[in-house]
């Protein structure tokens, strides 16, 4: 994992303490030149960059192809840069963006949402709406199905999960609704895990009132005007204590990417799931398609409103 900011703060660049303006004069050298910043963070290899144009990025290029790197982790401010989208999209490199650790926090954040609730998991009704199956979203099935009171999956594909609807039934005893059908499946659902369904079939949905829907795919707007749930896009963690040093040294940088990258690894569902109980991740907040904040308070923090 490589971690590359484009740095504003000219002092970054500079150990010697040099005069204000020669500092400037040398900044806006750098810039022209195409000068990058390479140093460690312990272990970590992190890239200042003074300006993100055609010649930072040949230089940032040239390296990459040296050190063949695949995944990158970048700061905020690059992170809505058009040229350095191109970079990374005709380089192919993966970028980090706080979906993958979005998907397999899902179990933790069904558990915040009834806590948030102050019900219990057990009388929930969950569906998910999934058309391509992967090793995460079978565990996901079988984790969650054990939980509730009835899980429902709504699929144009009804063949790719009859094999998994059957291992549960035989191993578990559990009996999973498999659908095609938009308009009845999700009706009574308390919560909606959409994991690959674009917007037109979305819309086809008949949703619960108030239900929560968790989107893990592209930004999608829910049409149906009897829909007055939540619409869940974003979340945010607490960064885990061993990482807190990292997180300080590194500014400008988004904290679910940041820690998406540390914990980042091509293995099993279940060594991520190790890693984040290891971790003990806690989600601080989750965030719907209108940008409100869905927090739990404590009662510590009544209190105080309270008085």
């Amino acid at each position: 994992m490589v971690y590359i900011k484009l740095e504003e703060d000219m002092d970054k660049f500079f150990i010697k303490n040099f005069s204000g303006i020669f500092k400037k004069i040398l900044f806006v050298f750098y810039k022209k030149i195409g000068k990058i910043k390479v140093q460690k963070i312990n272990n970590i290899e992190y890239i200042l960059l003074p300006e993100c144009n055609d010649k930072v990025l040949k230089k940032l290029n040239k390296i990459s192809k040296v050190k063949c790197w695949t995944n990158l982790c970048v700061s905020n401010n690059l992170m809505e840069n058009e040229r350095f989208k191109s970079f990374v999209a005709k380089n192919n490199f993966n970028l980090m963006d706080g979906k993958w650790l979005f998907k397999n926090i899902v179990s933790q954040i069904i558990e915040y949402i009834v806590n948030l609730k102050n019900e219990k998991i057990e009388v929930q009704e969950i569906s998910i709406l999934c058309n391509k199956l992967d090793e995460t979203i079978v565990e996901q099935i079988k984790e969650i199905s054990q939980k509730v009171k009835l899980f429902n999956i709504l699929t144009d594909n009804i063949k790719k999960f009859q094999k998994i609807e059957e291992q549960i039934q035989e191993k578990n005893g559990i009996i999973i609704n498999v659908s095609n059908n938009y308009k009845k499946v999700l009706n009574k659902s308390n919560i909606i895990i959409n994991y690959d369904f674009d917007e037109s079939q979305i819309n086809k949905c008949f949703f619960s009132k108030n239900g929560y829907f968790i989107n893990l795919a592209e930004n999608i707007n829910i049409e149906n005007k009897e829909f007055h749930g939540r619409n869940i896009v974003s979340y945010d963690v607490y960064m885990p204590l061993k990482y807190i040093e990292y997180q300080k040294k590194m500014d400008g940088f988004d904290n679910n990417i940041l820690y998406e990258s540390f914990i980042y690894k091509r293995t099993s569902y279940h060594n991520i799931r190790k890693i984040l109980q290891k971790d003990n991740l806690k989600i601080f907040y989750l965030k719907d398609s209108n940008q409100k904040i869905i927090k739990i308070i404590s009662p510590k923090t009544l209190d105080k409103i309270a008085n």
